[in-house]
């Protein structure tokens, strides 16, 4: 068990900061990678637009960003969710094989 790591520290993870469930999971690590760029990049518009526009102008753009940004997050949190639920094929490729070596009849010969 000291393997195995903790699935709601990645959805966390995933939700707050897109990306960095993958990474913690180590799982689709260039998913992640392109996910934490695009979340960089969205908060650097915003402030971008914070910082170049005035308050009236930039409150229904910033209002826009963020929305799409809070489901984008549960997007990703569920994704991440998803992922680590699922078991590795070799595990279950052992495990079949250890049902065929027990299904396994052995006869005496006379």
């Amino acid at each position: 068990m000291s393997g195995e790591k903790n699935v709601w520290v990645a959805v966390i993870l995933n939700f707050f900061f897109w990306g960095t469930g993958y990474f913690y999971l180590n799982k689709q690590v260039v998913k992640g990678f392109i996910a934490f760029i695009l979340y960089c990049s969205i908060w650097l518009f915003s402030i971008l637009l914070m910082l170049l526009l005035g308050y009236p102008l930039i409150f229904p753009i910033i209002f826009w960003i963020e929305f799409w940004n809070l489901w984008c997050s549960i997007f990703l949190a569920y994704d991440t969710f998803k992922i680590s639920k699922v078991k590795p094929r070799s595990l279950k490729i052992q495990k079949v094989k250890k049902i065929v070596r027990r299904s396994k009849v052995r006869t005496k010969r006379k």
